[in-house]
């Protein structure tokens, strides 16, 4: 009986000694990834001022400014596309299914070429204007950090899953200031590859807040959307009709949710057919593209980049409702063409702008046909950026809590909840699968690797 005791004891001491390293890689990691996402965000904006400087420079000669920029545009976004087929050809698009496929063990992170080609690659990317988010360069950079610190640890396979998902979270954490949000995104949308374990939970919390505290309270390079969102949003008052915003909201969540899976059909196709075109055409239109963008920068900046800028403008000064159709239309054909050329950049930050623009149409509208009953457009806003995203990624908790951290209006959880779980339902009435399962599929299929195995726990 004592050597039982003995052994349960030493098991116990040996258990906890383990996750107390864990632990510790965990905290290296976060620290490692806000450091990085800090400086690829200083990167980024700095890009960006390269059109600022071109405005100025040529006050004064508006088409000479715009063909400046459009060229500026296209030497970036060409650059970046070589950068990636040459180098790095992983290093395309958002990075977050290419890090599902490593923790499912489904393909290998060549870290080495990965890091340096996303940095640079993202930064030419997104600074030249094209509509794309920062969060799926994060991710990937974020999962190369817990990648080095696993082979430098000697990590058995359990322990690699658990560092490259803590570099994941710390990755999203970074990219959108959510650190609660990332850790549900690893959760609920990476479940079927993350090995969960209390340990592993905790790591990926580690991580999660200190790469959030090093990027905000260090650098104090907090990104501009939930900085922007938080001092921009208008006091939100409890609606006086709650049943028929009940309706209204339940309408926006079912509408939504038809527009997310239209969204992954459409993202696919155009990815397939870029698949389809040769190196020199992709090339050629990479560039087409970026020139586009490029001038557009210069002329008209809401149609184009991230979409940080354009959301708190959106809750600022509450455009027409043709304007916002106009936004819509071009910033979701932009998407699909960013998001095609093959460059890094990832379309969190895309969707959410969208669902803005989507929410304030709808508010707008129903303002106009119901204007007896006061309603609030910035709080569909808000509930359908939350919506697009549980309806496209069919990770609805986390949607609803990302957009809550990142707006500061935990006031509209209920109307959030409704809304994002009646976008998911009907994606999935329609045969919508989540994007970064088509994505992760899209990936293998490319390299000739075998496919994943369903889960038939799935509906």
């Amino acid at each position: 009986m004592d050597v039982n005791k003995v052994e349960a004891r030493l098991r116990r001491h040996l258990e906890l000694k383990q996750a107390m390293w864990i632990y510790l890689l965990a905290l290296i990691i976060g620290l490692g990834v806000g450091t990085l996402g800090a400086a690829f965000h200083y990167c980024v904006e700095q890009s960006i001022q390269v059109y600022k400087l071109i405005v100025e420079f040529l006050a004064g000669y508006s088409l000479l400014t715009v063909l400046v920029a459009a060229v500026v545009g296209a030497v970036m976004v060409a650059l970046s596309a070589v950068l990636v087929r040459k180098y790095a050809p992983e290093t395309a698009g958002s990075g977050i299914q290419e890090i599902e496929g490593v923790m499912g063990e489904l393909m290998m992170l060549r870290w080495r070429s990965v890091l340096p080609v996303k940095f640079l690659g993202g930064v030419l990317s997104m600074g030249a204007g094209l509509v794309l988010g920062r969060e799926g360069p994060t991710i990937h950079l974020g999962g190369c950090i817990g990648q080095i610190v696993a082979e430098r640890a000697r990590s058995d396979n359990h322990t690699l899953n658990t560092l490259l998902a803590a570099g994941a979270t710390a990755g999203l954490s970074v990219a959108f200031s959510a650190p609660l949000g990332a850790i549900l995104f690893m959760i609920e949308e990476v479940r079927h590859r993350f090995q969960y374990s209390f340990v592993a939970l905790h790591a990926v919390i580690i991580a999660s807040i200190t790469a959030n505290l090093i990027n905000d309270q260090v650098f104090g390079t907090l990104p501009q959307l939930p900085a922007q969102l938080q001092a921009s949003l208008p006091k939100m008052v409890p609606p006086e009709n709650m049943l028929l915003t009940f309706v209204l909201t339940l309408l926006l969540g079912a509408l939504i949710g038809a527009l997310g899976a239209g969204f992954n059909t459409v993202l696919l196709k155009c990815l397939h057919t870029a698949d389809r075109l040769s190196a020199k055409t992709m090339l050629l239109i990479a560039a087409s593209v970026g020139a586009v963008v490029g001038a557009l920068m210069v002329s008209a900046p809401d149609y184009v980049g991230g979409g940080e800028a354009l959301v708190k403008e959106i809750f600022v000064e509450s455009p027409v409702l043709g304007v916002l159709m106009a936004l819509l239309v071009v910033r979701a054909v932009m998407t699909f063409l960013s998001y095609s050329m093959g460059v890094p950049g990832g379309i969190f930050a895309p969707m959410l702008a969208l669902g803005a623009l989507l929410g304030t149409s709808f508010g707008s509208l129903a303002n106009q046909l119901i204007p007896q009953v006061e309603l609030q457009a910035a709080a569909f806003a808000v509930a359908a950026m939350g919506a697009l995203f549980a309806a496209t990624v069919r990770a609805p908790l986390t949607g609803i809590v990302l957009v809550a951290e990142m707006t500061a209006s935990f006031q509209l959880l209920p109307a959030m909840i409704v809304t994002c779980m009646t976008a998911s339902i009907v994606a999935q009435s329609l045969g919508s699968r989540p994007v970064y399962d088509l994505l992760l599929e899209r990936t293998l299929q490319r390299r000739g690797l075998p496919p994943e195995a369903e889960d038939e726990s799935e509906c």
